[in-house]
């Protein structure tokens, strides 16, 4: 019985033995990590007034490199004005601002499922041969266009327009509160500083 118990402890000492051998050569090398202090090369301080939230679910019919795409995208983003880039004259009894450039800025969302590919389809002579997949690159280049669309679409159907008028009045009330007289807001361009065709 004594020489059953040795045995056992004998083998359970082997075994924690060999398991600490085993880890202490299967961990990874440690590697030496050098940092250093941080620098900020530029800060640029911007105010801006938000005249529109966007939020969209735009259907994706598309074609590249003799593949068809069908797919949804979510989108999210704004329409708002550098507070700071306001042109106001501010002598006399009147306070005359010009509404400077909207500021259009739209992106795919970032909450679940905001890109969705339906379905793709290799319509080429040679699509048999290739894969009906699209590549991350071909994707990107599908992204970016659909963007650029989404740009155009908010100009063409007047939400700029819709924010700029939106942006004057608010830039009316919150300057009449700072200068505490009168204020007239011009807008140069009211379908847009960057209208697109």
């Amino acid at each position: 019985m004594l020489r059953i118990i040795k045995f056992l402890i004998y083998c359970v000492v082997l075994a924690v033995a060999a398991g600490f051998i085993y880890f202490y050569f299967k961990s990874p090398a440690k590697t030496d990590v050098e940092t250093g202090k941080a620098r900020i090369n530029e800060i640029e301080s911007m105010v801006r007034l938000c005249a529109v939230d966007i939020y969209s679910e735009i259907p994706v019919l598309d074609t590249i490199n003799d593949k068809v795409i069908f797919g949804i995208q979510k989108q999210s983003g704004s329409i708002s004005f550098d507070l700071e880039k306001l042109n106001a004259d501010t002598l006399g009894d009147t306070v005359r601002i010009i509404l400077p450039p909207e500021i259009v800025e739209l992106y795919e969302s970032t909450e679940d499922n905001s890109w969705e590919v339906i379905d793709t389809k290799n319509i080429g002579l040679l699509g048999v041969l290739r894969s009906d997949k699209l590549t991350d690159r071909e994707e990107n280049i599908v992204k970016a266009e659909i963007k650029k669309n989404s740009i155009k679409r908010l100009y063409r159907t007047g939400v700029v327009r819709r924010a700029r008028a939106e942006g004057k009045r608010n830039i009316e009330e919150l300057a009449q509160n700072i200068y505490r007289k009168p204020v007239i807001v011009t807008d140069t361009a009211p379908d847009g500083c960057l209208k697109m065709k």
